[in-house]
């Protein structure tokens, strides 16, 4: 049986019986009335979508019956159908009842049908986009819930990384300074053995003070704790000073460490101190994942869109392409178990957020096997000192 999902109403029998032969081999169900009562009671029980009603009725007007029905059934759609059209109808139609559209009598099937399957769809449409509102609605609001939920989590994670990392510090730094005076035989003499396992002990705490130090670094500019010292700058002359510190290192492991400097970088605005920091740990970790071959490291100056950039290149593992994304997380080792070396897995991350507060970015240009260039931009722009 076709759920009925048309109304018509019409005082005049013939047309009742008309619009019944007509709709008879359609998918949906028409119902019929010829008053108000049986109309609004056939609403009531069916699942009703469209209703036509004539404007000249005996006990109310097209106009009225569709008013009635907009009140107490807004979702209907609402179709005035009659011969005896008048502005003063029409206005009514469309500030009272707010029809869907007109049709004037006398109708013929070809016209007729389509109106109603265009209003059933209209129906369906506003219905459908509704519920689609409604469930987006829905999710924005867990997805608001849960990002303040997170946003309250990462910010209590924060505070006791911060926390803890400070509390650590100070035995550390005697744990340090006991090992170093042992070390020295200032407390005795100590044999090869124990020397050897007081080194490793050393050489864990200090990477223990990296990852303190790291994590503490990492919250304060997180947290805004850190303000960048902005002023004007040869960033030329300070990645040449960077490069020579760390040309030992690339040596003694047998690789080269090589300059590129455009000549037409100027002057520009930049906090040293952190732009250092990258430039130690982009470099450190290219000398550390290049067993053989060298680094490069270029700045280029980008006219068009007057940025800087700078860009340290190896010869090393490079990266796989399911890892790239993982680069800039925090506490990523990446590649293969024999390719990592000693480290917090935060140095990425900390220049990351550096270049990031100077208004820049940082990207990753790797192939597995073919080296990697770890490039990143800074905007020249003016700025005073923060």
């Amino acid at each position: 049986m076709k759920e009925i999902n048309v109304l018509f109403l019409d005082d005049d029998q013939k047309v009742l019986n008309s619009i019944t032969r007509m709709f008879a081999d359609e998918p949906y169900g028409v119902a019929v009335a010829s008053n108000s009562t049986e109309a609004m009671d056939i609403i009531a029980r069916e699942k009703i979508k469209v209703v036509l009603s004539d404007q000249r009725m005996p006990d109310i007007s097209g106009v009225e019956f569709l008013h009635r029905v907009k009140l107490q059934y807004p979702d209907i759609v609402r179709i005035l159908f009659t011969a005896y059209a008048n502005l003063s109808a029409t206005e009514q139609a469309i500030n009272i009842s707010e029809v869907y559209r007109f049709i004037n009598k006398p109708w013929h099937a070809h016209e007729l049908i389509p109106a109603v399957v265009m209003a059933l769809y209209h129906y369906d449409l506003v219905k459908e986009n509704r519920r689609l509102f409604e469930e987006t609605r829905s999710k924005n609001e867990e997805l608001k819930t849960a990002n303040s939920k997170m946003k309250v989590l990462y910010d209590i994670q924060k505070d006791f990384s911060s926390t803890i990392s400070h509390e650590l510090r100070t035995p550390l730094a005697s744990i340090k300074a006991a090992l170093d005076i042992v070390l020295s035989g200032s407390a005795g003499g100590v044999t090869d053995e124990q020397g050897n396992f007081l080194g490793k002990a050393k050489s864990n705490v200090d990477r223990l003070n990296r990852l303190i130090n790291d994590i503490l670094d990492l919250a304060h500019l997180e947290s805004g704790k850190t303000t960048l010292k902005i002023k004007p700058g040869d960033i030329n002359q300070t990645i040449q000073s960077v490069v020579e510190t760390q040309e030992a290192v690339a040596r003694d492991k047998g690789l080269y460490l090589k300059l590129s400097l455009d000549t037409q970088v100027p002057v520009f605005a930049f906090d040293q101190d952190k732009i250092i920091q990258v430039l130690n740990n982009l470099i450190s970790n290219a000398i550390k994942f290049t067993p053989s071959g060298g680094i490069t490291v270029s700045s280029v100056r980008c006219t068009n869109s007057n940025d800087i950039e700078v860009r340290v290149k190896d010869t090393g593992y490079g990266i796989k392409e399911e890892d790239m994304v993982k680069l800039f997380e925090k506490f990523q080792q990446l590649g293969e178990p024999h390719q990592r070396c000693v480290g917090t897995g935060l140095g990425l991350a900390i220049c990351k957020e550096i270049t990031r507060q100077h208004g820049g970015k940082i990207k990753v240009e790797s192939k597995a096997g073919q080296g990697s260039s770890f490039n990143f931009i800074l905007p020249i722009v003016e700025k005073g000192e923060q």
